[in-house]
């Protein structure tokens, strides 16, 4: 068993936030599995997403290695493409058809194709996490605007939990950020300063409040991406998505969460077993969770009771059981 400190959780205030756009009139349609499927009739919603028995890893073994060792010497890893392009195509489809119906994107979570493509980079997570790794769902699903006035989140460590690094230098907990779109400098890819450039990187792995300004300008690196691609991370790597720009060809789409080993104890209050039974109304909890979760100061400046009470009532079914209990699903 690996050693580590369970939740050590920032001040929700420090967490970066999205603006929430829900018309409170949607909330019965949001509820009604029926509608999602017209929705977008060509996707699946089953109780088991993680069919990933005709699922090929497109990460060759011969570079595994190569990961392992970034990991630990930069706080982070960049695979080539792994998703087919047919399936990309399809994602980002349903997440156009999920706003076009009035709802945020992270709704798109209801459909089973955002936990089958996990199944095309199960063994570089089964490498750097174990077997039985689990998924911490803190999702969130990422649509850059070609604005200028659109950006990703500000620059920021993860941090939601200290002292994640095991004492062979490998993380216990890692950020999975999937591209759905090209990420370019000018729709908003990914900057980060590696974690052998970072001054404060040791320091914030024990002090989640460490901030990021002490690093060499010349020492960014900017992690521009093609559809399909799998960017990993771990807690402490200082990060930020671009400004974007109108004269970017189009937007960025992405969505990330976090994975943990499966042989530490829990480091939130919800994990979710690899494979598991994930219902209609436990997507529908995790799309809830990530606005509650990352949304909440917008949340609470709607003045829409019905919506604040509709994302907790939602939200509320990942964690049916005792506070001071995690659970598992």
């Amino acid at each position: 068993m690996t050693d580590t400190t369970t939740v050590q959780r920032r001040d929700i205030d420090t967490i970066p936030k999205k603006s929430l756009q829900l018309d409170k009139h949607l909330i019965p349609q949001a509820e009604n599995i029926d509608f999602w499927r017209t929705l977008n009739p060509n996707l699946t919603i089953s109780d088991k997403p993680f069919q990933w028995e005709s699922v090929d890893s497109a990460i060759k073994p011969a570079y595994l290695d190569e990961y392992v060792l970034q990991l630990k010497e930069e706080g982070y890893f960049q695979t080539s493409p792994v998703i087919p392009p047919a399936t990309i195509q399809q994602m980002l489809q349903c997440i156009e058809n999920v706003k076009k119906a009035g709802f945020p994107p992270i709704f798109a979570l209801v459909y089973d194709i955002f936990y089958e493509v996990f199944g095309y980079f199960d063994s570089v997570l089964t490498r750097i996490l174990g077997f039985g790794y689990k998924l911490i769902p803190n999702f969130w699903i990422y649509y850059i605007e070609t604005l200028d006035t659109s950006k990703g989140f500000e620059p920021h460590r993860d941090t939601e939990y200290s002292n994640t690094i095991g004492s062979d230098g490998m993380p216990n907990v890692i950020t999975l950020w999937i591209s759905i779109t090209d990420a370019t400098p000018l729709n908003s890819c990914m900057y980060l300063v590696p974690a052998n450039r970072d001054p404060q990187y040791i320091n914030a792995i024990h002090d989640l409040n460490t901030g990021g300004t002490q690093f060499a300008l010349e020492d960014i690196r900017a992690l521009p991406t093609p559809p399909s691609t799998l960017l990993c991370w771990d807690q402490y790597v200082f990060h930020w998505g671009s400004r974007s720009s109108k004269r970017a060809k189009f937007p960025r789409v992405s969505y990330a969460v976090y994975c943990q080993r499966g042989d530490i104890a829990p480091v939130d209050d919800v994990l979710i077993d690899i494979p598991s039974v994930l219902n209609f109304k436990t997507r529908l909890a995790i799309a809830c969770r990530a606005i509650y979760h990352y949304s909440p100061v917008s949340l609470q400046q709607s003045k829409e009771e019905d919506l604040l009470e509709f994302v907790k009532r939602n939200k509320a079914y990942l964690n049916q059981k005792p506070a001071s209990k995690k659970k598992e699903i």
